[in-house]
């Protein structure tokens, strides 16, 4: 397995190659049962999902495209999403993947909790205000 995972020359391939070391037998086990999507409906804690039209990783069409799992009657993501009681999708047109930067040309802050710098991202702040907003309406639950 780690020589497959080695050999892999696109994401694609390695997520196949990589399964097993997340306990599962295959990729498609994987996919089945490692995405939240499929059981969105029993998710209690709330969710917020940021992504931004730039993501070169997550397309924001795939929202809008019809889920394979069969607890989902043929329904895109985005009305699965619409439909729980518990989960948003936030989109953005900037973002990138993960960096959400907040700050033109230097995009660092101090680290309160080891005095260095970290990246400062907008999307941490928006996660933290959605979690307290959650626990005002929800409770600590």
């Amino acid at each position: 397995a780690v020589d497959a995972v080695l050999k892999a020359k696109s994401l694609q391939e390695f997520v196949n190659a990589a399964a097993p070391f997340a306990g599962y037998p295959n990729a498609t086990e994987y996919y089945k049962k490692g995405n939240p999507i499929n059981d969105l409906q029993l998710i209690s804690t709330p969710k917020l999902v940021l992504n931004s039209l730039d993501d070169p990783s997550c397309d924001i069409e795939n929202l809008y495209e019809l889920s394979p799992h069969y607890n989902h009657q043929g329904k895109t993501f985005a009305t699965i999403v619409t439909e729980s009681k518990r989960a948003m999708v936030a989109v953005t047109r900037t973002g990138s993947h993960c960096p959400f930067l907040d700050g033109l040309f230097f995009p660092f802050v101090s680290d309160p909790l080891n005095g260095g710098w970290m990246i400062n991202s907008w999307a941490d702040q928006v996660s933290i205000e959605f979690y307290k907003a959650a626990l005002e309406v929800y409770g600590d639950r």
